[in-house]
């Protein structure tokens, strides 16, 4: 996490004051725990329109109005975009490719050496790794729309390959580091577990409203824990209150922030 501008864009400010950099690496946790965020209701919203729209259009005995069946997705249209062309293209899986893209672009040329041999480091090729699921899932979502014939659920099969690659890179991301750094990867691991497991009930059962709620709780939670992380490694202040140390009181309270995030996010998606 220490160098979670990786994530986005590693190395651009090496040639900066510590304070300036570190002020980098909090804005782009912050921002990376936006896109999170925006996501997971972007999901949760369509996923409750689509079952409200159910519920509204059941079949009614004393007219011939078909039932709407309620559909689960794992990518939906944007419909608020101009154009009848336009509002059918995967909007939502073309924006994950373009900014993953330019992730990877990043990675790579910060990453590039050429010595001893050409190869990118291994920091670099890491975290172009946690996000490599999540790009060839947002491949696949654009194949299927146009009925590439591909196998049944495989989008939802890729979402638990998008959340497994991710949660491994993370797990073995912590060797060398503070127990309150390791505690948060811990406790974010512990998220991406449990969002692989919605998706994996999503393939069983890919119109269960629940799993696709589930999914978007613990995407939401990742982006609430990343913004956390933020202020918890990079605090922005000298005051000793607002400064974490490796001890078990610290451990104890991030685990019962973890737990208000918990809380905080299910209220937020209820409401």
């Amino acid at each position: 996490m220490g160098s979670w501008i990786g994530h986005i864009a590693p190395g651009m400010f090496k040639t900066m004051s510590t304070n300036e950099y570190q002020f980098r690496l909090l804005f782009f946790c912050l921002y990376s725990g936006m896109i999170f965020i925006l996501l997971a209701f972007w999901w949760h919203i369509n996923n409750c329109a689509r079952y409200i729209r159910s519920l509204v259009h059941e079949k009614n005995e004393n007219t011939r109005q078909e039932k709407y069946k309620f559909q689960g997705s794992t990518t939906y249209p944007c419909y608020c975009l101009p154009g009848k062309f336009i509002r059918r293209l995967r909007t939502e899986s073309i924006i994950k490719i373009f900014f993953i893209s330019i992730h990877f672009t990043i990675e790579a040329h910060d990453g590039y050496s050429s010595q001893p041999r050409p190869h990118i480091g291994t920091a670099n090729a890491n975290h172009m790794a946690m996000l490599f699921g999540f790009f060839l899932g947002s491949c696949v979502e654009i194949l299927v729309h146009y009925k590439v014939p591909l196998p049944k659920r495989i989008n939802q099969v890729m979402g638990v390959l998008a959340f497994a690659i991710e949660g491994l890179m993370f797990l073995f991301h912590l060797h060398a580091r503070g127990i309150v750094d390791i505690h948060i990867h811990q406790l974010l691991v512990v998220t991406i577990a449990c969002s692989a497991i919605s998706s994996i009930g999503e393939c069983f059962d890919p119109n269960n409203f629940w799993f696709i709620v589930l999914r978007s709780f613990f995407v939401l939670t990742q982006g609430t824990w990343f913004i956390q992380a933020a202020y918890v490694l990079f605090p922005q202040t000298t005051n000793p209150s607002f400064v974490w140390n490796d001890s078990h009181e610290s451990v104890s309270l991030l685990t019962m922030c973890y737990a208000y995030h918990l809380a905080g996010n299910a209220f937020l998606l209820i409401v």
